[in-house]
């Protein structure tokens, strides 16, 4: 008996009128998902809590049954920790960064500028400020990856100076609130300062190496030739950094095997849930670059090896969803839907044994109207082995909120599976 859970990241949402008031789940066509949820039940769950809006990487955590609010070290730990990227006997603080567009006459910011930066392009940046900044006056070095058109990892670390996570995002789309980056629905499109959020001096040290490492690195990326070149044939330059999340070293999370008596195998794309893997000693394998999450060939091959692992739990992050609710693409929403259904699920349904246990669900909503997450529940489904159909028919916000299943948080997932059904299965077994 086996273990699959299926994360469609951001798929849940919210009614849409240009989709005759329903959600993308309710209008994309997904047999293959109607096929699982009669031999299941469904409910709603709430990922974190009504006030903490989850990330990829905190709702993952929760997924798998650990709950976010004792060991969610922020989301710069996390990426760092996932990229090998922070280096041992060190102190160091680490932050998630973005390569961003800032027009100061215009007062006008774009924090992703526009995603249609190349990978060459981006890497040119990145070596240009590696090569450049200079931070030799704070005893610090650091560490800088770039990826995913405009994604970026910063670690200063330092054996001298102690450093710390407790300063505030320069990002404007992030509040700072303790661990957790809260996304800002209406901000204003400029790039903050960074702040000490304490009166320590090791918070008041990060801050300024932060706002030098801003200031430095603007000069840099605005003389750069990729810039340059970018601004005369009319793109958005990457010209500013602006940085969220920062953090420090995790607390020790009991191992999954411990806690669950089964191996977790993970798949996923985020250096954050690599760093989950780690610290609960699951196997981690990253699958394809986010643009190509909705490629077929991606999708069957994903299905396969998914299948032919040997893990107890397989665990699997399907990032294809997410992008068009950022984007406020709901039609493009349902296609993404449409696909994992068609290339993914329709042959998992096909490959599973008929005592194992299918657990689909999201992350967390993306509702296309607000283009960033929210906290509002997410349907939950689990189909298979000893599990009798509530009535449900279809995976859906609305049919959940009618489901049976009898948990109500992310966190009770595997707690409820081992009570109600691995145990009872084998032993029947």
């Amino acid at each position: 008996m086996k273990i699959y859970m299926i994360i469609l990241d951001g798929a849940a949402d919210r009614k849409i009128e240009i989709l005759a008031n329903r959600t993308p789940l309710q209008v994309a066509n997904t047999p293959s998902l109607d096929t699982l949820v009669k031999r299941g039940k469904q409910t709603l769950i709430t990922v974190i809590d009504d006030n903490i809006i989850p990330e990829s990487d905190s709702g993952s955590m929760a997924l798998l049954s650990y709950n976010p609010k004792t060991y969610y070290p922020g989301r710069g730990t996390l990426e760092g920790l996932g990229t090998d990227f922070i280096p041992e006997g060190y102190n160091y603080v680490a932050f998630r960064v973005n390569f961003a567009s800032y027009d100061e006459k215009s007062g006008t910011l774009d924090r992703r500028t526009a995603r249609g930066l190349g990978e060459e392009e981006l890497q040119a940046l990145a070596k240009d400020i590696t090569e450049n900044v200079d931070l030799s006056k704070f005893n610090v070095d650091f560490k800088l990856l770039a990826f995913g058109h405009h994604r970026g990892i910063l670690v200063f670390y330092s054996n001298q100076e102690r450093l710390s996570g407790n300063v505030s995002n320069t990002d404007p789309g992030f509040k700072k609130n303790g661990v957790w980056g809260t996304p800002v629905k209406n901000y204003e499109p400029r790039p903050l300062k960074c702040l000490a959020l304490d009166k320590i001096e090791e918070s008041k040290l990060t801050a300024s190496i932060v706002n030098s490492f801003i200031e430095q690195s603007n000069e840099i990326l605005t003389n750069n030739k990729v810039n340059k070149k970018r601004i005369e044939k009319g793109e958005l330059p990457a010209n500013y950094l602006i940085f969220r999340d920062g953090g420090e070293k995790p607390k020790k999370m009991p191992k999954y095997q411990e806690k669950f008596g089964l191996t977790l195998s993970m798949y996923g794309q985020l250096p954050a849930e690599n760093a989950i893997a780690k610290l609960i000693g699951a196997k981690f394998t990253f699958s394809k670059s986010l643009d190509l999450q909705l490629d077929k060939e991606f999708l069957i091959n994903s299905e396969k090896i998914l299948v032919a692992d040997e893990a107890d739990v397989k665990f699997i992050h399907i990032k294809g969803p997410d992008e068009p609710g950022h984007d406020n693409k709901p039609k493009e929403k349902v296609e993404a839907i449409e696909l994992i259904d068609k290339y993914f699920l329709s042959n998992l349904i096909k490959d599973i044994k008929e005592d194992d246990i299918v657990i689909v669900t999201c992350d967390h909503a993306t509702p296309c109207e607000l283009k960033i997450h929210s906290t509002d529940q997410v349907p939950v489904l689990i189909a298979g082995g000893n599990v009798q159909n509530d009535g449900s028919t279809k995976f859906d916000e609305e049919n959940a909120s009618k489901g049976k299943l009898p948990i109500e948080k992310a966190i009770d997932i595997f707690p409820y599976i081992m009570k109600e059904i691995w145990k009872d299965e084998n032993k029947r077994n």
